[in-house]
């Protein structure tokens, strides 16, 4: 028995060893698997969150954005009349599509669109026909203001091309702004927005007519960035798991260097969000979403409710969104000879992250785990001694 029990310990000392080495790395990797410097470019910020915020009030006081009507078709108007008055000869396609045989409308503007490389920024303006998720069921059937959910998105995009084309002839990228109809109809816990409506219409439209826009042989789209529900209180954006994990990284990098760590937590909700994007990653276009806990969130209790409306917008969040997003062009398209920026260009590595607290968890089960069959190692280790010393001294004596 005794001689067996020797040959059973022997036999597993090295794997006790090895479990003990790899649960070790297993933690370490986990625990420190998103840790990575990255540093800006020293340039100063434009992008003014009080324009932004008047873009907001502008586009709910323009009422009810719902695809097919006359608010709809004004607020594109007003997208219109905001980048002409840039530059007179802005560069815009409105691209008309037919939903469920309601007439809808996505608008693209193009800034620098001589250059070869495409960075899309985007964000949907129709507003919810029906706030199904209010707490008062008698409000269920009205239609929703969208100050944040998507105004917002869109108010960030104005400013943004306000404040490059300042910039444009130091830009090695081409802008494209795009503004999306029919994104906010679908079904949701409450019911539809529009009766048999899905989510993400217009996105879907324009990703299978893309070849339209622009010259593929010459022209390449780099990266996607959508900008939904960007503007509420207390903002906090999430890890959403559809997104580009390399691109969604380099943006909370650049917003936590900036200083808002709040914004962009180092442990963030996670979440798998059908949003405009999810188009342009099926396109094999690395695409990320900055999107905040919509679904359970005290901090911001509004989404799909008649109180989506002007006083849940805040100043700073759109400053946040609209800030982090200017760095992260001029961080990789800034012509600057002095620029050492080192980010995750061209974003094609992808993995979805674990939930934070499943991260944090599974590093601390790893560590107990090693630490265990370390100390299972040491005791059996003395135990083998043990028996070894009692049959050297039965031999002596």
């Amino acid at each position: 028995m005794n001689s067996i029990y020797y040959l059973q310990m022997k036999k597993h000392y090295p794997i006790k060893s090895v479990i003990f080495v790899v649960s070790i790395l297993i933690s370490i990797t986990i625990l420190f698997i998103s840790v990575e410097e990255l540093h800006n470019i020293d340039v100063g910020l434009n992008f003014n969150e009080n324009n932004a915020y008047d873009h907001v009030v502008y586009q709910t006081n323009i009422g009810y954005r719902i695809p097919g009507t006359n608010a709809s078709r004004t607020c594109t108007t007003y997208f219109v009349s905001e980048f002409q008055d840039i530059d007179i000869h802005f560069n815009y396609t409105l691209h008309n599509f037919t939903t469920h045989l309601t007439s809808c409308q996505n608008a693209l503007f193009k800034l620098n669109d001589d250059e070869e490389n495409i960075i899309i920024l985007g964000a949907h303006y129709d507003s919810r026909a029906k706030a199904t998720k209010d707490p008062t069921l008698s409000n269920r059937n009205l239609p929703i203001q969208g100050a944040n959910d998507g105004a917002s998105g869109c108010a960030v995009l104005l400013e943004l091309a306000r404040v490059c084309y300042q910039i444009k002839d130091n830009l090695s990228c081409q802008l494209w702004f795009i503004f999306f109809d029919a994104e906010d109809q679908g079904k949701d816990s409450g019911g539809y927005g529009i009766d048999g409506w899905d989510w993400c219409e217009g996105s879907l439209k324009f990703v299978s007519d893309i070849d339209s826009f622009y010259n593929s042989s010459i022209e390449r789209i780099q990266c996607m960035l959508l900008l939904d529900m960007v503007g509420g209180v207390n903002l906090q954006f999430i890890a959403e798991h559809h997104s580009t994990s390399s691109l969604l990284d380099e943006l909370f990098d650049i917003g936590r260097q900036l200083g808002y760590t709040a914004e962009f937590p180092v442990y963030r909700t996670s979440k798998v969000v059908l949003d405009d994007h999810v188009p342009f990653i099926y396109a094999d276009i690395p695409s990320a979403d900055l999107i905040i806990n919509f679904w359970n969130n005290p901090s911001w209790p509004y989404h799909h409710t008649i109180k989506d409306d002007i006083s849940s917008i805040s100043r700073h969040s759109l400053e946040v969104t609209g800030k982090t997003v200017e760095q992260f062009i001029y961080n990789n398209y800034l012509n600057s000879s002095s620029s050492s920026y080192q980010g995750n260009f061209p974003w094609t590595f992808d993995i979805n992250p674990l939930d934070p607290a499943i991260t944090l968890l599974l590093g601390i089960l790893c560590g107990i785990v090693g630490i265990i069959a370390f100390i299972s190692y040491l005791s059996r280790k003395d135990m083998i001694r043990t028996y070894y010393k009692r049959i050297i001294d039965k031999r002596k004596s």
